[in-house]
């Protein structure tokens, strides 16, 4: 797909003003009867050459620079509008008007408009011009004005948009890497710890397997980050599996039940929507193992026509003086499926505790 960036665009603008000047300035030099390198005429050839100096500067640089051309571009204007008072020499002023517009603050735009349109409009005015010109050419310049700042305001809120879209890939970056890193080194790190513990015990076989289960952490972690990031691109989520994964640990870790059950027809759902649903089921996961270790869990997905929702239970009471489910992690997990469109509560249920989500998709 082709995207037209900001300095397409820029080059654009730029070339399409060099093509204007050089049309100005071959109609300025050929007007009838051309001037000629003598007297006035030698003025007009030396005022247009200012012009299109200051004009070439005030577009293709930045800063006082930029400032100072546009002053010289709009004083040579005026001066062409006093030595050769035929029509054209005006465009001058309309493109330092165009250029202030674009480049200065507001005020300082609106003024040197002012200015620029009040010395026109004497000047043409003093040469017979009567009132009709130069109220054509003072409404050109306040019309230049205007779309400028409305140019300059629709690109501010385009940027800032961009700047918004940025920070939000930002944070939905660093939460898969928080979630990714907290999931598989917590538990890689419990595994290799208790292992340690064991070898100081002299019980190398037991320490074995759990280093063993350690090392499939490690992989099950590579193969989550690669998940995350395929997400991030926008794969399609296979929830199902996912979930049964997770549960399937559940069950090889700590010996425990964890059943899974599905209602409707199943399918692959969108990045955004299939990530939330699956941390959910991850976050919940996490919370059983640290406050009600070893307890039945049961979860279900439910496969709507229009959303998707998951229901992770365990049947069993905190362990004594620990803390209820949620803090930071269910604040989170609020925040990406909320993101997401959809809600998710946690809550005692009975003698155990019960999540419930559900997003759109």
């Amino acid at each position: 797909m082709f995207t037209i960036t900001d300095a397409a665009v820029a080059g654009w603008r730029k070339a399409r003003s060099l093509v204007f000047l050089v049309l100005l300035t071959a109609a300025m030099l050929h007007n009838s009867p051309r001037p000629e390198l003598t007297g006035r005429g030698l003025a007009v050839v030396a005022v247009v050459a200012l012009a299109g100096a200051a004009w070439l500067v005030m577009t293709a640089t930045a800063g006082p620079r930029q400032q100072a051309a546009i002053g010289v571009c709009a004083a040579a204007g005026l001066a062409l509008c006093v030595l050769d008072p035929r029509g054209l020499a005006p465009c001058y002023l309309i493109a330092a008007g165009t250029m202030a517009a674009a480049v200065l603050p507001f005020a300082v735009a609106a003024a040197g408009t002012a200015l620029a349109a009040g010395g026109l409009t004497v000047v043409l005015w003093a040469q017979g011009s009567g009132w009709t010109e130069p109220l054509i050419w003072a409404g050109s310049l306040a019309l230049v004005l205007l779309l400028g700042v409305v140019r300059r305001q629709r690109e501010e809120q385009a940027r800032q948009a961009k700047t918004v879209a940025a920070l939000d890939e930002r944070a939905r970056v660093a939460r898969e890497i928080h979630d990714v890193l907290a999931h598989s080194l917590s538990a890689l790190s419990v595994q290799l710890e208790t292992a340690a513990a064991l070898l100081e015990k002299h019980r190398a076989a037991d320490a074995a397997v759990l280093v063993e289960r350690a090392g499939q952490l490690a992989r099950d972690g590579l193969t989550e980050t690669r998940r995350a990031v395929g997400a991030l691109r926008g794969d399609p989520v296979p929830l199902g599996e996912l979930v049964a994964a997770l549960a399937d640990g559940y069950r090889t870790d700590l010996a425990a039940t964890a059943d899974v059950t599905v209602s409707g027809t199943p399918r692959s759902l969108a990045a955004e929507p299939g990530l939330a649903l699956f941390r959910t089921a991850q976050e919940a996961l996490t919370n059983v193992r640290k406050h009600a270790p070893g307890s039945p869990v049961a979860v279900h997905l439910d496969f709507q026509a229009d959303a998707v929702r998951l229901t992770v239970r365990n049947a069993a009471p905190q362990a004594p003086g620990s803390a209820p489910p949620g803090g930071h992690g269910l604040a989170g997990l609020r925040e990406r499926v909320g993101l997401a469109g959809g809600t998710v509560t946690a809550a005692p249920d009975g003698d155990g505790w019960r999540v419930d989500a559900r997003i759109p998709g």
